[in-house]
């Protein structure tokens, strides 16, 4: 008999895995084996381990758990075959550890997640037919963690196939129906109609369950977000739904965490501001979080004052993320306009997630100081280490330009950044953008051409050749075609209708662009849209409608060149 104070691993691992130095194990065909072996091995593998040498653990708990089918074996086993990366064999032994624990709900979730992984569909009906067969005391629980793996998975038709067995075979149970809905949606937002189906038919199983509210209350936004509906109104839905679960279930502090930021997502911040302040009194160890969270919540209601003292208070007692504290202490800098004291605190924000974007602010502070030179200068001195933080890095280069008014150099600011990456349709569009109104006309149109190849659903791309020629009276057959694309693919875009009747007028199609512009004009009060609208009206004779349309914008927006321009013009 082994020694086991001799041998502490081996006593610490057996009495861990519940095993029994003294009792044999069964094997497949139900032979006795000797139990030493599984100890033995045991050591052996934890040996490897902490020497460093994984895969010869991995290999000897896999052929270990085979050997002695026993669950707390095969759960390790599983663990160290997964960090190997030998799924097909981890998938091996999790199917072992649920037979010998077929009552848990761990190792069919295990087994779920493995399954999922490879997109074994086989051994994934396996596992969700097994779970929806757990006994009553744990098979809820197992339905919703199952419903929360399905949700992360990217095929939502393999999703909703998985979840329905748990519909089909438990009915009943609101469980069911809750991971059906999460199946549905995902983590995209998609088929919303039946996840929120699902949800409500959970919810009239199980009224006012929380984790149930939660979710409707997030499908009811991303709804009206993707229907472009407006937000106020399934943000009020949202907010009864939770205000009433919250009734219902008064100790649900998750329910109340949630509403606060729903609150704070629907801009009503004066509201989240209270709400969280509230959870912090609860003396939870989450205090200071929600104080900062009910800080945040100033900060975005422009409440500088309050912000900026709570912030100071919290960096003072160490509380909170030191980055993140002195990163929204300088935007309140930049917002008061004290572009020094906004420089001075972004050079303090230390290396880390908010480190980059604060060094481009900086740059962006010395800028509207009127230190342009040094601005430019502390760009040069920045060291990209990321493709996204030298395309960053040019376009902030490029805006400072732009605002400076040296469009020539905004233009080589941006074209640098295309060496590297040709075929970024987004520069290739922001350099076509610039080298318009530096009259680098070719060029201009040449990227947008090829933009149009990469994103052929990229509907402003259509819209700014279009309007290119159109502007200048030239191709105008094929600018009403591109233009006509770019309606087709979003029919109510301001900057589009205003294209549309710009063409239409080029054309000599005056009602028609008429028609358009008033549409453009309601969805977008510009002083362009306005300059093209008056002009339609003053060829069609209607002088003095044209004037009262030219005015109107003028005296919301007194500084629209194209406007002033084109009353100048008329006017002589």
């Amino acid at each position: 008999m082994l020694n086991f104070m001799k041998y502490p691993v081996i006593a610490v691992f057996t009495l861990a895995l519940g095993l029994s130095p003294l009792v044999s194990a069964q094997n497949a065909s139900n032979a006795p084996i000797n139990d030493r072996a599984v100890v033995l091995g045991i050591l052996a593998a934890e040996f490897s381990l902490q020497n460093g040498d994984l895969a010869s653990a991995a290999s000897t708990y896999f052929e270990v758990a085979k050997r002695s089918r026993d669950a707390k074996v095969a759960e390790r086993a599983v663990e160290l075959l997964m960090r190997s990366r030998r799924s097909d064999d981890a998938k091996e032994v999790a199917a072992l550890w649920q037979d010998a624990d077929a009552g848990a709900a761990r190792p069919h979730l295990v087994a779920l997640a493995l399954a999922l992984n490879s997109t074994d569909e086989t051994r994934a009906l396996s596992a969700v037919a097994r779970i929806s067969a757990l006994p009553e005391a744990v098979r809820a629980e197992a339905i919703v963690d199952a419903g929360r793996q399905l949700a992360q998975h990217r095929d939502r038709d393999f999703a909703v196939k998985l979840a329905s067995v748990f519909t089909e075979q438990q009915p009943t149970l609101a469980e069911s129906q809750y991971a059906l809905a999460v199946a549905s949606t995902g983590t995209s937002n998609s088929r919303l109609g039946e996840a929120l189906i699902a949800i409500d038919r959970a919810l009239a199983i199980k009224p006012n369950w929380p984790q149930a509210v939660a979710v409707k209350s997030r499908l009811l936004l991303a709804k009206a977000v993707l229907a472009k509906t407006p937000l106020a109104e399934a943000g009020a839905d949202a907010v009864a739904l939770l205000e009433a679960a919250i009734i219902a279930n008064p100790e649900a502090r998750e329910l109340r965490l949630l509403l606060a930021r729903t609150v704070f997502d629907l801009e009503k911040f004066v509201d989240s501001r209270k709400r969280f302040l509230a959870l912090a009194e609860d003396g939870k160890d989450d205090a200071d979080e929600m104080r900062l969270a009910a800080t945040l919540s100033s900060f975005q209601g422009q409440d500088w004052q309050v912000a900026e003292r709570e912030f100071l208070d919290a960096l003072a007692a160490e509380r909170g993320e030191p980055a993140a504290l002195l990163y929204y202490l300088a935007r309140i800098s930049e917002s008061k306009k004290e572009w020094a004291a906004a420089v001075e605190r972004y050079l303090q924000v230390p290396r880390g997630e908010r480190y980059w974007e604060s060094q481009l602010r900086i740059s962006a502070a010395l800028a509207q100081d009127q230190r342009l030179l040094q601005a430019i200068g502390h760009l040069s001195a920045l060291k990209p280490e990321t493709p996204a933080e030298r395309l960053t890095l040019a376009q902030t280069e490029s805006t400072l330009w732009r605002e400076a008014g040296d469009n020539v150099k905004a233009f080589a600011a941006l074209d640098a950044a295309l060496v590297g990456d040709a075929d970024n349709a987004d520069l290739l569009y922001e350099t076509a953008m610039l080298a318009e109104r530096i009259d680098r006309l070719d060029e201009a149109e040449r990227r947008l051409r090829r933009v149009i190849v990469l994103q052929p659903e990229r509907a402003h791309a259509y819209n700014a050749l279009g309007y290119s020629f159109a502007e200048r009276n030239v191709n105008l057959d094929e600018a009403r075609t591109l233009i006509e694309k770019a309606h087709s693919l979003v029919p109510d875009d301001p900057a589009i209708l205003d294209s549309m009747g710009w063409i239409a007028y080029r054309q000599a199609r005056l009602a028609d662009a008429e028609g358009y512009l008033r549409r453009a004009i309601e969805k977008f009060q510009d002083g362009e849209i306005a300059a093209h609208l008056g002009e339609v009206l003053w060829t069609q004779g209607r002088q003095d409608d044209a004037r009262a349309v030219w005015q109107k914008q003028l005296a919301s927006q007194p500084d629209s060149d194209i406007l002033k321009k084109t009353m100048a013009r008329f006017a002589k």
